[in-house]
């Protein structure tokens, strides 16, 4: 009514001076006949108002009325006008408790008046923030619910204000034993500040006070807030909850659920626990179905015994997924614990969950406590079945801890088919997931199979590429066209990815299946030797490639086309030819974001790196060596064979693979003076054992070049281990003899005679 009124006041004063503007408009001499009218400046609108604010209060008041007014360009004056008088906290937030928060965003959300509006309402947000985390004056606002009716409407004003930061002040002061005679006017007071307490009241429903709990479930019942209905199954239906609790919550879920709080006969346990199972599932499955702040954090309520209420928490959307997950599938667990679904969905939330709030790059053991330890007790075909469903779901790092765990007690069995069905750790070394595929071989190398296996080379393969691993995921691009296969390699190359060029379908498979580290598979539409479909099928046919993601490109009008094929290869999509890199990464960025894994930090490259030369050195000693050929990563172990942090391993790798190439790469670090002499040392040493299994392999060249290095060599150390080099090559009874006379022999010390 007040604005109302004013606005009638403005309106008629804004009458009054155009009547007086047309009068004396209408009172000029008209101009002669012919003559051009004359050029005159526009005239500004004169400001509606009666008199000029004067006040911080009436100035901000103008600006809401001349935004009403749609007069901008008024609402900047007084805008200006009011930011001139300096507001302090207290200042907004009476204003706030007058004209309500919702005034300051909208005229923070106006273009012309943001600049001056923004910084406004951030100051109001921190005052608010301030004041609702101050005891005393909820406190003092809790204390006014009991007075007078315009007291009462008063304190129940600033609270909603207040917001959902005041909450934990007043579920603190409502827990109190003296407030059991007063928790009416709170509740009130609560239902009052509306749907924005929802978030709160959730995490408060785990309050230790049976009284709190209760009228918080009628609360939410009361602001039918269907967000609560998840928070409800358990306290409905566990035995572990008293009768009262029961009660309120199935009368809250029946009016939630079905529109009636008394249709509490449609509610069953066995429907409570197959519901929270099932929303255990989705979050496992999904971090993006809990809402986001501003920077892309999760905020959880729950209850802190330290403090005595609730408070709020902020996790990544992954982990907080997580977190969400294992409460629920622990509730359903809880409902019916001989069902190993939801032993599984919380064996699995809870090893994401460590593995996330550990990080990637740190050791995950299994000590007393922890989730890893659980899995270690619950046995080999439960945390299989676990890492089947991680590697489903799409969950690294679900997957990366079961599989730990399977490192631990798995058996050879774990690498044959089990009663038809696929084994999941061989599934993980075919993931498109880097970390996956890594700690599924070294998995599959501490069970130490004792026979050949499906797809037993991609153990090597994948240790190859950790070796070798510059942090840039693979793509795979076929298509006939080489120019346009060529354009596609380079938007490729500016996102970050390396590329593997192939001509046919065929082709294109072959790479895709034999390279480890292939994140994504582009395939031309008219792609040929196999045809699309072919190609497409015989991906998803392959163990090693049925779940790459793969990108159809081709012009726009056949995306109709090959819609179907798309929709039933996922994940797929379809992406129209561009002639620019920007129209690519319009189209193909959501797709990578959700495909591609996080990628790996230099700690974990070098991690990896550390443990596949260690592994493939190991191999040859022992029987696994029988099982995994060695030789196919020779190509990467001659790369890095000049890294001194993993020489040891890499030159010990090398030495059991039988080619001239190997044996020339041993020798050509062992003379290279550029190198530690501790590392040409370990070099010589394996060149040496490498001559003496395999036979010389050098050319004279390269034997003339070793025979240099040990006669230039000043190092003994180094020149020892040459020396035994030199040793394996056969030296005739000529070259024997000349290095003998070439040595004299040593005069022992002795006591001087008398």
């Amino acid at each position: 009514m007040p604005r109302l009124r004013e606005m009638l006041v403005v309106g008629t004063a804004f009458a009054v001076c155009l009547l007086a503007y047309s009068t004396i408009v209408s009172a000029q001499e008209a101009p002669a006949p012919g003559t051009p009218p004359p050029q005159s400046a526009p005239i500004a609108e004169p400001s509606p108002l009666l008199t000029e604010p004067a006040t911080p209060e009436e100035s901000f008041r103008a600006v809401l009325l001349m935004v009403d007014l749609a007069r901008l360009d008024l609402a900047v004056k007084y805008l200006d006008q009011f930011n001139g008088f300096s507001p302090d906290d207290a200042m907004l937030i009476k204003l706030r408790d007058k004209h309500g928060t919702a005034a300051f965003v909208k005229i923070a959300r106006i273009k012309e008046l943001s600049p001056i509006a923004s910084p406004l309402l951030d100051q109001l947000n921190k005052a608010s923030r301030k004041q609702s985390d101050d005891p005393v004056y909820i406190e003092s606002l809790i204390a006014r619910l009991s007075k007078d009716p315009t007291e009462r409407e008063n304190a129940t004003s600033e609270l909603r204000n207040a917001g959902p930061r005041a909450v934990p002040q007043i579920i603190r002061q409502m827990s109190r034993p003296e407030m059991v005679s007063k928790q009416d006017l709170i509740v009130i007071a609560l239902i009052r500040m509306g749907r924005q307490v929802v978030p709160p009241l959730l995490g408060a429903m785990d309050s230790p006070e049976e009284r709190v709990r209760a009228a918080i479930i009628g609360i939410l019942a009361t602001l039918e807030a269907k967000e609560a209905i998840p928070h409800l199954w358990f306290p409905a239906f566990s035995e572990t909850q008293p009768l009262g609790i029961r009660i309120a919550a199935n009368r809250a879920l029946a009016k939630l659920v079905t529109g009636s709080s008394d249709r509490v006969d449609r509610l069953s346990s066995v429907a409570a626990a197959n519901e929270l199972r099932r929303l255990s599932r989705m979050l496992f499955e999904n971090s993006s179905l809990l809402p986001a702040e501003e920077d892309g954090s999760v905020t959880i309520w729950g209850w802190d015994a330290t403090e005595a209420t609730v408070a709020p928490k902020s996790y990544s959307p992954a982990i907080a997924s997580m977190v969400m997950s294992a409460r629920f599938a622990s509730q359903s667990l809880s409902l019916s614990p001989d069902q190993s679904e939801p032993q599984r969905q919380y064996l699995a939330s809870l090893l994401g969950l460590e593995i996330l709030q550990q990080g990637w790059d740190k050791p995950h053991e299994a000590l007393p406590g922890t989730a890893m330890y659980l899995a270690v007790t619950a046995g080999e075909e439960t945390v299989a079945n676990v890492l089947s469903d991680a590697l489903v779901a799409e969950q690294p790092a679900t997957a990366i801890g079961a599989i730990e765990v399977l490192s631990q007690i798995g058996t050879r069995e774990q690498l044959l088919n089990q009663k038809g069905l696929k084994s999941p750790l061989l599934a993980a070394l075919n993931s498109p997931d880097v970390r996956i595929q890594f700690a599924a071989a070294v998995a599959i190398l501490r069970i130490e199979p004792r026979v050949g296996f499906a797809n037993s080379n991609r153990v090597v393969a994948v240790l190859s590429r950790a070796l070798s691993d510059a942090g840039r995921g693979r793509a795979i691009i076929i298509d006939p066209d080489q120019s346009r296969g060529t354009q596609m390699g380079s938007y490729l190359n500016d996102m970050g990815y390396e590329t593997l060029m192939t001509s046919t379908g065929r082709e294109g498979f072959e790479r895709a299946s034999d390279n480890a580290g292939v994140e994504v598979v582009f395939v031309h539409a008219n792609v040929s030797r196999w045809e699309l479909t072919q190609t497409i099928s015989n991906l998803r046919a392959d163990s090693r490639t049925a779940a790459l993601p793969i990108v159809v490109y081709g012009s726009e009008d056949v995306r109709a086309s090959v819609s179907r094929l798309i929709s039933r290869s996922k994940p797929a999509m379809y992406i129209a030819e561009s002639s620019t890199v920007s129209d690519f990464q319009r189209q193909f960025a959501p797709f990578s974001r959700a495909a591609k894994s996080q990628p790996l930090s230099d700690r974990e490259r070098q991690q990896q790196k550390s443990a596949a030369a260690y592994w493939l050195a190991s191999l040859n000693s022992g029987r696994a060596g029988q099982v995994f050929d060695v030789a196919a990563a020779e190509k990467h172990l001659s790369l890095v064979a000049d890294d001194p942090a993993i020489a040891e391993n890499v030159l010990a790798a090398l030495s059991g693979i039988s080619t001239p190439t190997a044996q020339r790469r041993l020798a050509s670090v062992a003379i290279n003076s550029q190198l530690e002499p501790a590392h040409r040392q370990v070099a010589a040493s394996q060149l040496g054992f490498h001559i003496q299994r395999f036979g010389l392999l050098l050319t004279k060249d390269e034997i003339a070049a070793v025979n240099d290095a040990w006669v230039a060599s000043d190092h003994p150390a180094v020149k020892s281990a040459l020396a035994q080099v030199m040793g394996t090559l056969r030296p005739n009874a000529t070259l024997v003899g000349e290095r003998l006379r070439q040595f004299s022999a040593p005069v022992p010390a002795g006591k001087t005679a008398n």
